[in-house]
């Protein structure tokens, strides 16, 4: 929601727009099997509440930078403390959710999601209605759940087995990890250019409002909170694979209509693929963890990060896009990724559900 914030007050291209938002993208996705992987070799609970406290700082740093090189120095800081906090969060949520790991997964990305909408809303009230003195009030919310969340991670048990070495991580990688990572990388680049181009597309396109721009936003991030509940339970009933299958699709349909959508519709259209778009993420996730089984902070890492990361790369690219043709072409390219993560779909293997009958076998 800050970006056409950053653009007007330095009057920025709409590749420089994209610059931040691949940096952001990079430093708080990428990075995250790095932080996974030391997370598995020794047990550091405490980066949740480090990493939450650091991005809000560096997030409120942005806000109040005087160039656009400051900016980009806190958008990395910012993106580091994303990234700490994503794998360890991940891993301790599998380890406590039991046999409904779809169903806990959803409900820890549902809580990102929820303070991502919330937050949008929050940072479009600050932008609009208060003085730049006042944006300090955007760290509330960080301090406020950093202290409880370091409490609570130093009372949890040390996990009793041992990551896997660099050797073991090497006989993991297949086609069916390779295209399950495909699929997460379409995800996340039709949902990274959605929420990067639709502020964008009216407030800096159709010199539309600012406050309009940040309901639109929240309503997508409400609605793939809403569809990542949903999809956790259903994949944990009906399997993962086939919850990717069947929610890939109707994305293309709904983006191709956006454009000539106006009034209630909008919200609808948007709110309807951003639930269609998350369906399918918490299963990966468990998915992903469950093919890395001696590695879950690093799974949690690759899925969580470093895919939405590389994902976020092809921002950069519709930025340009932008640059050079118009901003309607992006979301014409947007419509037709989810054509490509349907086809890797049908190279994912669900172990989960494979491993269901032999668990059934081995308790009898």
């Amino acid at each position: 929601m800050a970006l056409p914030y950053f653009k007007a007050k330095f009057a920025l291209s709409y590749t420089q727009v994209s610059a931040i938002a691949l940096l952001q993208n990079l430093t708080s996705s990428v990075i995250q099997p790095v932080f996974g992987y030391y997370s598995d070799k020794n047990h550091r609970p405490w980066l949740m509440a480090a990493g939450c406290a650091v991005s809000g700082l560096a997030m409120l740093g942005s806000l109040l930078a005087p160039n656009y090189y400051i900016l980009l120095l806190c958008t990395v800081v910012s993106g580091l403390g994303i990234a700490a906090f994503h794998p360890e969060g991940a891993k301790t949520v599998n380890r406590l959710s039991g046999a409904g790991k779809g169903k806990g997964v959803s409900m820890f990305v549902v809580g990102g999601n929820a303070g991502f909408a919330l937050g949008s809303l929050f940072m479009g009230f600050l932008l609009t209605s208060v003085p730049e003195g006042m944006f300090w009030l955007y760290l509330i919310p960080f301090l406020g759940i950093s202290i409880p969340l370091y409490r609570m991670a130093m009372t949890l048990p040390r996990p009793e087995s041992k990551a896997a070495g660099l050797g073991d991580l090497k006989c993991l990688i297949s086609v069916p990890l390779a295209a399950l990572l495909g699929v997460v990388l379409v995800r996340a680049t039709v949902s990274a250019g959605i929420s990067t181009f639709i502020p964008l597309y009216y407030v800096s396109y159709l010199s539309g409002n600012a406050v309009y721009a940040s309901w639109l936003l929240t309503v997508f991030l409400a609605g793939g909170a809403l569809g990542t509940l949903c999809g956790g339970i259903l994949s944990d009933r009906y399997g993962s694979k086939r919850i990717m299958l069947w929610s890939i699709l109707p994305i293309s349909l709904l983006l191709v209509l956006f454009q000539s959508m106006s009034g209630v519709w909008v919200f609808i259209v948007l709110a309807l693929a951003s639930a269609f778009l998350s369906a399918a993420f918490a299963g990966g996730l468990v998915l992903a963890q469950c093919m890395m089984p001696g590695n879950v902070g690093m799974a949690s890492g690759l899925t969580i990060g470093f895919s939405v990361g590389l994902g976020g790369m092809g921002v950069l690219l519709l930025g340009r896009i932008a640059d050079l043709w118009s901003l309607p072409l992006v979301f014409d390219l947007l419509a037709i990724l989810p054509v490509v993560g349907f086809v890797c779909t049908f190279f994912v293997r669900d172990v989960v559900r494979e491993r269901e009958p032999q668990i059934s076998l081995e308790t009898k």
